[in-house]
């Protein structure tokens, strides 16, 4: 017999849900609290085929803290949340923490039975080799989850080229010797390639190696990366850098299977598999003319798309734990409830690396047993941002106040969720209200030069209304030393 797991402080809903699912032949569990839901998840003697967790739950284990344990400790188990709150945005969140799907109380039974239904049948099975995954590359949201399961598929491949594609510190790099370590490639050699930390005038040598007397200075015969690879796999990173008739090179090799050194005459067969990795557009620079669109074709067999850290904010604090304990040592420290709430929210445009580079700043500057908001280097963050005319950043959209203020309608449309037309307009012009000050008070800031004080006498309103219509809006803490003057 399946069987469900509901964790509810309503008795009433349980004995309902019981019922339902009695006539379905399915046996449900329920409990009232997170720390006993965890104990069910913790006993190896119980089996569920599926949860069912309220948000709302309150104690020291709530909604939200349960979904992601039962992520991590049954990544197996699909996870139903059920909430009394019209919240778009929690429906979402709970999309990003791990969640298959989202129900509003009070049940419509027959809504009810068919999302149980659906998951039942299909169940959520994670595969060994996703298991093997999960240990190596961090992650436990939907997004990560998704695309584990994707390399899964591609790893055993082995006669199919994969084009990795995600913005900067992603950890496409990650995924990619995990395409060599889990594949059957692993026993041969795994040879990694930045492009662009070579010179543009080296790279060829580099690729290809050259013979004793090639060119001056080539006083032995060296091989290069197609051949150090054998029959192992050879990384291309940043291969959207690579100039047009290097692109030709590689096209020919790609084809042919073969290739020479530099001054050679005898043909060397190139056996390795093939991932490459690109954080720019590779589809617009084929119609910019900038990358071979046969090369494009060849490279991409098949794609995989690594989400950029906004897009798995589920997996911030689990991140933050892991490189805390990297690199604390000995130390015995942790992030404040202030500092994570700041850090949940922050867009991370540098992704998983920014994230890493954060959690070691803030511990040179921390010095007690805690990570404070202070102790955050978000402000300098945001000026180093600035002087490379990055602009400010906004925590919900990810993108630059520059890029806002270009496209302010696109910006304040998309801040209404999907079904918005059936919002009152009170509802709908809050959404609107809230993007809107997102916007405006950044600019107003940064203009300023984060003076808070003339940022709200520009904007026509008091500092305390400035501070309550910023932190309205879903922006980070102020900290009190932007505040030079006083009203």
């Amino acid at each position: 017999m399946q069987r469900v797991l509901l964790v509810d402080n309503s008795n009433r809903d349980a004995q309902r849900l019981r019922d339902l699912l009695a006539k379905e032949g399915i046996e449900l569990e329920s409990c009232s609290s997170g720390t006993e839901a965890e104990r069910w998840l913790l006993s190896t003697n119980e089996n569920f085929n599926a949860a069912i967790i309220l948000w709302e739950l309150a104690g020291s284990i709530t909604g939200s803290d349960l979904l992601i344990k039962s992520r991590k400790l049954r990544p197996e188990m699909p996870v139903v949340i059920t909430s009394a709150l019209l919240d778009f945005s929690l429906a979402a969140r709970a999309h990003e923490f791990g969640a298959r799907k989202f129900l509003l109380k009070p049940f419509d039974s027959e809504e009810f039975l068919t999302c149980i239904r659906s998951l039942l049948s299909t169940g959520d099975p994670l595969s060994p080799l996703v298991e093997k995954l999960r240990e190596e590359i961090l992650g436990e949201s939907a997004a990560m989850l998704q695309t584990l399961k994707q390399l899964a598929k591609v790893i055993p491949r082995e006669d199919r080229r994969v084009l990795l594609v995600g913005e900067s510190g992603t950890g496409k790099e990650l995924f990619a010797r995990a395409i060599h370590r889990f594949g059957p490639r692993a026993a041969a050699p795994w040879v990694p390639v930045n492009l662009t930390e070579i010179p543009a005038t080296l790279i060829e040598n580099a690729l290809f190696g050259h013979q004793k007397g090639a060119y001056t200075g080539a006083t032995d015969q060296q091989p290069g990366y197609f051949e150090e690879c054998a029959d192992g796999t050879l990384f291309l990173d940043e291969i959207g850098e690579l100039d047009l008739e290097l692109q030709k090179k590689l096209l020919r090799v790609i084809q042919e299977r073969k290739f020479r050194r530099l001054g050679g005459k005898q043909d060397l067969d190139f056996t390795a598999r093939l991932v490459c990795a690109t954080n720019i557009d590779l589809t617009k620079a084929v119609n910019q003319g900038t990358f071979r669109r046969d090369l494009f074709h060849r490279i991409a067999e098949l794609t995989i798309h690594v989400p950029p850290l906004r897009e798995r904010k589920g997996d911030i604090d689990l991140l933050l734990n892991h490189f805390l304990k990297k690199c604390k040592g000995d130390r015995q420290i942790r992030f404040s409830p202030a500092a994570l709430a700041i850090l949940r929210t922050y867009p991370f445009t540098g992704n998983v690396r920014e994230l890493e580079n954060l959690v070691t700043a803030s511990l040179t500057i921390a010095e007690g047993p805690q990570i404070t908001d202070e102790d955050i280097p978000l402000k300098e963050m945001h000026e180093r941002e600035a002087r490379n005319e990055v602009g400010f950043i906004d925590p919900v959209s990810g993108k630059s106040s520059e890029v806002m203020q270009s496209n302010l309608g696109q910006e304040l449309f998309g801040a209404l969720p999907n079904g918005w037309g059936d919002l009152s307009y009170r509802e709908a012009a809050e959404h609107i209200t809230r993007a809107f000050d997102r916007i405006y008070l950044q600019r107003k800031l940064e203009r300023s030069h984060h003076n808070i004080s003339q940022a709200a006498r520009d904007a026509g309103i008091d500092t305390k209304t400035f501070r309550k219509r910023w932190k309205d809006a879903g922006l980070p803490p102020l900290s009190p030393s932007e505040d030079h003057d006083a009203d």
